[in-house]
C-alpha cells in the first residue's frame, strides 16, 4: 500500500498520465473521481484532503494519480500516487453517496473514500464483485 507517495515520471508514471504497469497486469478501468484517504480508529483522522485524479484500476492493484504534476527538489517531475493491492482490500462499503474501501497494510488499516457519480461508480461494481469472488474461492 502507497499513500501520498510521489511516482516520478519514467518510473512510476508516463509522460501520458498512464501508471507503469506490472508484467502480467491488465488494466479493467480508470475514471478521473474525487477521493480522501482515512486511519481508521475511533476518530477518522485524515492522511489527505481531498483530491481529484485518475483512479486505474488494474488486475493486481488501484492505482491514484493525482491531477497536477509536481517538480522535487532535485529536478524529477511526477505526481502523488496512493496504491493498494487487490488481496489488501478488507471491506467494501456503500454508505450514501460514497464508496469506502477498507485496506489493510504495513502502515495499518486505512479507508480510501471515493465520491462516484454516473458512470464512475461502475468502477467500483467490479471490484465488489471481484472481492465476492475471491471469498467464495478462498473460503475466507
Amino acid at each position: 500500500m502507497k499513500v501520498d507517495e510521489f511516482g516520478q515520471i519514467g518510473a512510476y508514471v508516463t509522460a501520458m498520465n498512464e501508471p507503469v504497469l506490472q508484467a502480467g497486469e491488465r488494466v479493467i478501468g480508470f475514471r478521473q473521481l474525487e477521493y480522501r484517504v482515512f486511519r481508521v480508529g475511533l476518530l477518522r483522522s485524515p492522511l489527505t484532503d481531498e483530491r481529484g485524479g485518475w483512479v486505474w484500476q488494474t488486475t493486481m492493484r488501484v492505482i491514484h494519480l493525482d491531477d497536477r504534476w509536481q517538480k522535487l527538489p532535485t529536478g524529477a517531475r511526477g505526481k502523488r500516487v496512493h496504491e493498494y493491492a487487490l488481496e489488501e482490500v478488507l471491506e467494501i462499503a456503500e454508505r450514501g453517496r460514497q464508496v469506502l474501501v477498507t485496506v489493510g497494510g504495513p502502515k495499518g488499516k486505512v479507508v480510501f473514500a471515493y465520491s462516484p457519480l454516473g458512470a464512475a461508480s461502475r468502477l467500483f461494481d467490479w471490484l465488489i464483485r471481484e472481492r465476492g469472488e475471491r471469498r467464495r474461492l478462498t473460503g475466507s
